[in-house]
């Protein structure tokens, strides 16, 4: 039997700057070590079945092995192999004659340079102390080949062991790196990096991956059920997805992907939503925005771009014009959907709305490629149950002829008189003004997420003909009176500027405007009305929260006094009698009860209150 001779030697051209350069850059992205090792098997699997006929499916397999006594992960495949002058060329010459300039480029900078040149196999080196390769190439008369490194520039090379065709990399770890070890830790990994592969992937004799991604099949081969159940293994979910896109394109880039839909069962899973990026099935990266809108991040799915490299950086995706393309050709097939499901099956676009609207707003107001097409599928729920969009709205209003037009004589810019929207944030909390809009016929849709702040500002700037107000940040002259509104008694007059110098006095506050008015509704003796602007800037502000003492615009407010109400006209008579003191306590208690609705009062404001409510009580 011929010795083994092992030669000694360096690797070449400056590669001693590269190792420190891969643990600097990917510390953080150590995983990737088993992404890089399994890809570069299933590479080597799936040139020995293109190359070799006479090779065994059973052999079209990587087996993933750990020992911890030895505290070593062997990478096993059976593909093409290497010779000897093969490791020579792959592994010792990493970055062949433009090394030196590429390496000198980047030292400095935060680029990912794994992927480049052939350095995957050397990520494996962020989470070892030595590295070996025992490989045997597939051509007939081939010797094994064997090589080891410590992460040096000084490296082993001589005969091998294996006996079958394939490659065996055997990582001696780190003290650093005892998760790996662990079964359930690399189980993760495979599962997460190479789900999708297209051979088996052996851990502990088990399979773990997935072995087919349905977007690879077209979807006229992809059974309803078999969406369902990919959806639930892959993103471990119990729950169907309301429904998919399967996307498949070839011209002018190649892309595959299914984008599901979920049921979102709180505001919390509407954060999670997960869009995986693969590269020829192998996992890069999750939730890339220059592929995927930020607003479609709520989604679920994987989206494969065969023309990436694996280790895929931001900046070439943003240098990169078909990124931008495939980011319009995925928000047109998903605009594409949404229309379709809307007009060929109403009823079920409202049932799903609860779970799509977040996201359809968002992309409404961040992605003008998206707006033009959402607009139309934005619906809002009326308090009376019936859900309409902002055209049938609109429409709905002119039909029953009870349109408020914008006072705009004195805007500079001139536009055209716009139609009031008026919607709610608070159904439950807001039923006096829901009551007395609907005793008006007016029309009121519910608008209960912050995001519609923000959307009704957009919509003002993009529709010229509507604005959105909110039922307690206005008083719609259909709510007054009209015969006694035009009233020109000397006494009327005389007892609403009594009734507004009373209330005046007894809230004594610079903040609060005082209105009298004779409203038609009579049970309510005083409404809240805060200014539209103001409330959505107080809105604004709660949701950020970037600011150590927020700003109470709602201060300002005005206090509309309803002179028809029975009690605001016993304040009348309470003054008349110099009862002064119960006068100004009646008055802050009105004040204090209007506030109440709008869930506005607490801690000692609020035991103010019920102190009042007591002693008001003792005056029946």
């Amino acid at each position: 039997m011929a010795e083994n001779k092992m030669e000694q030697g360096k690797l070449s051209i400056h590669t001693e700057n590269i190792f420190p350069i891969i643990k600097k850059w990917l510390y953080s992205e150590h995983d990737i070590f088993s992404r890089e090792l399994i890809s570069n098997a299933i590479d080597a699997l799936n040139k020995r079945k293109i190359m070799d006929s006479d090779v065994k499916q059973e052999d079209l397999r990587v087996i993933v092995d750990i020992d911890k006594k030895n505290r070593t992960i062997k990478f096993i495949d059976y593909g093409i192999g290497m010779t000897a002058d093969e490791v020579e060329k792959y592994i010792n010459q990493i970055a062949f004659s433009s090394a030196e300039d590429f390496i000198e480029k980047y030292k400095d900078k935060q680029s990912n340079i794994i992927g480049h040149f052939g350095l995957g196999f050397y990520s494996s080196f962020m989470v070892s102390d030595k590295v070996t390769i025992d490989s045997l190439s597939y051509l007939e008369g081939a010797e094994p080949a064997f090589w080891e490194c410590d992460g040096t520039t000084n490296y082993s090379s001589g005969k091998g062991k294996r006996k079958e065709p394939g490659t065996t990399v055997t990582l001696y770890l780190n003290k650093e790196s005892n998760e790996y070890l662990d079964f359930t830790k690399m189980r993760e990994l495979i599962e997460k990096y190479s789900n999708f592969t297209p051979f088996p992937i052996e851990l502990e004799k088990k399979v773990i991956n997935q072995k087919e991604a349905l977007w690879n099949r077209k979807p006229k081969d992809v059974k309803e059920e078999e969406y369902k159940q990919f959806y639930k293994e892959v993103f471990h979910d119990y729950i169907d997805p309301m429904f998919w896109i399967h996307l498949n394109v070839d011209f002018p880039f190649n892309l595959k992907g299914i984008l599901y839909f979920p049921k979102f069962r709180n505001q919390m899973e509407m954060q999670r939503g997960e869009v995986k990026l693969y590269c020829n099935n192998v996992f890069v990266a999750d939730n890339l925005k220059e592929f995927v809108p930020e607003f479609l991040m709520t989604l679920r799915g994987g989206i494969d771009v065969p023309d990436i490299p694996l280790n895929v950086s931001r900046s070439f995706l943003q240098q990169d014009h078909n990124v931008r393309k495939i980011s319009k050709y995925i928000i047109k097939k998903v605009a594409d959907y949404l229309k379709d499901l809307y007009n060929e099956d109403r009823k079920k676009y409202e049932e799903y709305w609860e779970h799509l609207h977040h996201f359809i707003k968002f992309g409404a107001l961040t992605e003008e490629n998206f707006y033009d097409a959402a607009k139309d599928l934005i619906i809002y729920k009326t308090v009376g149950g019936e859900y309409v969009t902002l055209e049938e709205y609109k429409q709905k209003v002119k039909e029953q002829g009870t349109a408020t037009e914008a006072d705009n004589k004195d805007k500079k810019d001139n536009k055209k008189d716009q139609l009031k929207i008026y919607y709610t944030s608070d159904d439950d909390s807001q039923q006096s003004y829901i009551k007395m809009l609907k005793d008006a016929g007016k029309e009121v849709i519910i608008a209960d997420n912050v995001i519609d702040n923000h959307l009704f500002q957009h919509f003002e700037m993009k529709m010229e003909d509507v604005s959105f107000v909110r039922i307690d940040s206005e008083l719609d002259e259909s709510l007054i009176d009209a015969e006694k509104k035009e009233l020109v008694d000397q006494d009327d007059k005389t007892e609403l500027d009594h009734l507004k110098e009373t209330f005046e006095k007894a809230m004594d506050d610079k903040n609060i405007t005082v209105k009298v008015k004779r409203l038609k509704n009579k049970e309510i003796p005083t409404l809240i009305v805060f200014n539209e602007g103001m409330r959505r800037m107080q809105e604004i502000q709660s949701f950020m929260k970037n600011t150590d003492k927020e700003t109470d615009f709602l201060v300002y407010h005005d206090l509309v006094i309803n002179a028809e109400n029975p009690v605001v006209k016993k304040v009348l008579k309470l003054k008349s009698k110099g009862k002064e003191e119960e006068v100004k306590m009646i008055c802050k208690y009105l004040h204090d009860l209007s506030m109440l609705e709008q869930k506005k009062l607490s801690g000692s404001r609020f035991n103010e209150f019920v102190k009042s409510t007591h002693k008001i009580l003792s005056l029946i």
